[in-house]
């Protein structure tokens, strides 16, 4: 459960800089432009948060599988995981098996977005718990 928390933090922080770049593009001018930026924002990301988010998605499935996750964000986040990784086989599948020219594989990132948006969800949800917790603790000391 360790390792699914670690490699969830590492890879939802890999999809930060991913969203902040193509979220206000989105939403202001209705595309994506590939420009300034783009390989630190989203290329070097995306190639250091797929892998990361496989390892999560290997912790995810063997915790799911024993039964060890306790609560909603430990599954929440293992299903982010498994969800991120599912999308982007299915991207590369897509690209490769196909007829396809391979610009396909710009859609890659999203997969890391919409994945780990759940994952990121599971997140907060760990850290609302935990302040919580921790709150009520040193409530009851006083």
């Amino acid at each position: 459960m360790q390792m699914l928390r670690t490699v969830s933090i590492i890879s939802v922080l890999c999809t930060v800089p991913i969203w902040l770049f193509a979220v206000p593009q989105l939403v202001f001018a209705g595309v994506v432009e590939v420009g300034g930026g783009v390989e630190i924002m989203v290329v070097f990301p995306t190639l250091l948060g797929i892998p990361t988010s496989f390892a999560g998605a290997v912790a995810g499935a063997v915790c799911i599988v024993q039964r060890r996750l306790r609560g909603w964000a430990m599954i929440l986040m293992g299903v982010g995981q498994l969800t991120t990784i599912a999308l982007a086989t299915a991207i590369i599948v897509w690209a490769l098996a196909f007829a396809s020219t391979g610009w396909e594989l710009i859609v890659l990132p999203s997969a890391l977005m919409l994945g780990q948006a759940i994952v990121a969800v599971g997140l907060i949800r760990l850290l609302l718990v935990q302040y919580r917790s921790s709150s009520d603790e040193y409530s009851t000391e006083d």
